[in-house]
C-alpha cells in the first residue's frame, strides 16, 4: 500500500469511527428507564429509532474491526487492513497489542454481524439466545472497544505525535439525546394540561398545540 493510499484510508477510518461514536453514544443517552413513557407515546417512531441506532453502531463496529481476506488484501477499510501497513514498527506493534487485548469482544461482534446484521441466518434468528449465550456481547466491553479507538487512531496515524480524544464528543452525544427527551417531556406535560383544560370546558379544542 502506498503512503498516499494509507493516508487516505486512515482519514476515512477516522470518519467511520466518528460515525460509530455518534450512533453509540446517542443510543446510550436514550437508555434510561424513565424515558420509557415518552417512548410509549410515539411507540412506532421510537422503536424504529432505537433499533436503527443499535443496529448501526453494531454494524459499524463489525466493519471497523473486520479481519478477513478482504482486510488482508486491503480492499476494505478497517483497523486490520491498516495495521500491517503502518510504517512505524513500534506504533504498529502497539496497535496489534491493543487489538489482542480486546479480541474476544471483537470476535463476538463479528459473529453477530455474520449471523444477523449482514445475513439473516436461519438458525440464529430462530434461536438468537444460542449464539448470544456462546458469544455474549456485554455493553461495558463494547464501550471499552469504542474507547480504545482513540489509541488505535494515534497508533495508526501516518505521522507521529498525534493524539485523539472523543470524550467531549461522547458526552455531547448523550447530553443531546437526554436534552431532546427533556423537551419532549415538557411538551407531554403541557399536552396533558391542555387536555385537562378541555375536559373542564376551559378551551374549545382538544388539539394541542
Amino acid at each position: 500500500m502506498s503512503q498516499k493510499k494509507y493516508k487516505d484510508c486512515f482519514e476515512k477510518l477516522y470518519s467511520l469511527f466518528t460515525e460509530a461514536y455518534l450512533t453509540f453514544y446517542v443510543w446510550k443517552g436514550l437508555q434510561e428507564k424513565e424515558f420509557e413513557q415518552i417512548f410509549r407515546e410515539n411507540n412506532n417512531f421510537w422503536s424504529a429509532i432505537l433499533f436503527a441506532l443499535e443496529n448501526t453502531w453494531l454494524t459499524s463496529l463489525a466493519k471497523l474491526y473486520e479481519e478477513s481476506n478482504y482486510s488482508k488484501r486491503s480492499t476494505i477499510i478497517s483497523v486490520y487492513s491498516l495495521v500491517p501497513h503502518q510504517a512505524d514498527a513500534m506504533r504498529g506493534k502497539q496497535a496489534r497489542d491493543s487489538l489482542k487485548q480486546h479480541e474476544g469482544t471483537i470476535q463476538n461482534v463479528r459473529i453477530l454481524r455474520n449471523n444477523q446484521l449482514a445475513h439473516n441466518n436461519t438458525e440464529h434468528l430462530l434461536n438468537p439466545k444460542n449464539i448470544l449465550r456462546k458469544y455474549p456481547i456485554k455493553y461495558t466491553q463494547v464501550e471499552e472497544l469504542m474507547e480504545i479507538s482513540v489509541y488505535l487512531l494515534s497508533y495508526l496515524h501516518p505521522d507521529t505525535g498525534h493524539g485523539y480524544s472523543f470524550e467531549g464528543f461522547a458526552e455531547g452525544c448523550q447530553r443531546d439525546a437526554k436534552s431532546m427527551i427533556t423537551k419532549l417531556e415538557y411538551f407531554s406535560k403541557k399536552k396533558a394540561e391542555h387536555r385537562d383544560k378541555f375536559l373542564r370546558g376551559e378551551v374549545h379544542s382538544p388539539q394541542f398545540p
